[in-house]
Formats: structure tokens, sequence, C-alpha cells
């Protein structure tokens, strides 16, 4: 292994695809830590509602069987957005606790003051964001992965080329309004202009199977979004 794998760990800058809401997803991972397919399931928990946003602290964590946000600490201080409906559900304790840092803001100063500051930034923020919000459509399905070192700069040049396309409604971030064409121009033009592209390795059209695509009529298995079972490689036709 020369130096530059040390400087550099093999990484991937991915594109996600939502067939439903037409709309792809350019991120990144580095291997060692976390892989491609923990972040589409991270993904897809998000998306579908399982892992939700707490009103208070804006934590992503798994609601209970009530559907709430569980109880959690933030910085060794119980958080009082646990046990209440995520910010996806509702905003109306999000514009209390926003209301009381306000106020709480006038009364403090020095670095206490920037923190609240800043908290109330963020808040407001996700208030804007989740005061109308939807549930997104479909799922999302891995498309293509491009394995290549200095993935978090290929991942950021990359969205710099797609930043007309950025989708500011998203509930997450990284999510652009185009094809997985136009995504994977851009990330091997990322590449290119990092002098990455010849040594980048290309995977395209990951099956992904999920429940929402129905099951094989031969295993039972769940089925890719194009009707094929990777396991037995047959169609289900309608």
């Amino acid at each position: 292994m020369d130096e530059s794998s040390y400087r550099y760990p093999c990484g991937a800058v991915y594109i996600f695809e939502n067939v439903k809401a037409q709309r792809v997803k350019v991120g990144m991972t580095i291997l060692s830590t976390t892989n491609v397919l923990d972040r589409l399931r991270d993904l897809n928990n998000i998306w579908i509602g399982l892992k939700a946003t707490c009103q208070v602290c804006g934590g992503r964590r798994f609601i209970n069987t009530k559907g709430l946000v569980p109880q959690h600490v933030v910085s060794g201080v119980e958080c009082p957005g646990g046990d209440r409906a995520p910010i996806e559900r509702e905003v109306v304790f999000a514009e209390q606790h926003l209301q009381n840092l306000k106020k709480l803001v006038e009364n403090v100063t020095g670095t206490e003051k920037g923190s609240v500051t800043r908290k109330i930034n963020s808040l407001e923020k996700r208030v804007k964001l989740f005061r109308h919000y939807n549930q997104p459509l479909g799922m999302w399905q891995i498309s293509t992965v491009y394995h290549t070192e200095r993935a978090e700069l290929v991942e950021s040049e990359t969205h710099q080329i797609l930043v007309e396309k950025l989708d500011k409604l998203a509930p997450i971030g990284e999510v652009f309004c185009c094809s997985v064409s136009e995504a994977s121009k851009a990330v091997e033009l990322a590449l290119k202009q990092l002098g990455l592209l010849d040594a980048a390795e290309k995977e395209i059209n990951i099956p992904t199977t999920s429940g929402e695509y129905g099951q094989c009529v031969i295993c039972g298995n769940n089925l890719t979004a194009t009707g094929a079972c990777p396991d037995c490689r047959e169609r289900l036709l309608s």
C-alpha cells in the first residue's frame, strides 16, 4: 500500500434513485467505517418515517411504538423533545420552544448567548422546512457507485456541479431534481477535474430489493424496482 492510500482512504460516491419521487441523492461514505447499503437503509428509515426528528434538538431517532420520539439526552441533559411527536408530524412544541429560546437570548451574554443564538437559527430553519411537511413518495435504491480515493472532495465537487438542481424542500440533504444520467455525468466530471477518473471503479444498477416492489412468485423473496429476483433471476409478470 502506497503513502497516498493512507492519506486518502478508499471511499465510495453513490447515486441513489427514487423513481416515484423523481429524485436522486448523491452522497459518499468511507468504506472502512460505513458501507453503501448501510447508508441506503438509514436513508429509507428516515424517508418513510421510521427514524424521525426531535422537535427540540433536531436529532434523528427511531420512533417508539407510540409513534413518538423516545426520551433522550443531549449534552448530559434530558431533551424536552422526548416522548413527543416528531417534527415531521407537527411543529407546535418546536414553535413553543423557539419562543422560549428567543426570550432566553435576551437575558444571557457571552458564549451562552452565542450558543442560544445558534439554536434559534437552527430551529427556525427546521420549523420552516417541516411546517407544511408531506410524507415523501417512494423508496430509494442504489443506482450507481463510484469507488474512489478522496471521496469527500468528489462528493463536494459533484454537489457544486448540481447546485442548480438541489431540492431545497427535501427533508434530507444532497437530494437533487435530476436524472441518474445527469448525476452520473456530474460525478464523472468531478472525478476528471480531480484527476481521479481513470483510477475510479464504477458499479451500475446494483440490485436493491424491497417489499414495496412485490415478492417473487417462485421463492417469495422481495423484488428489485425492475421486478427481478436476484436469487432465482425470475421476473414477476403481472
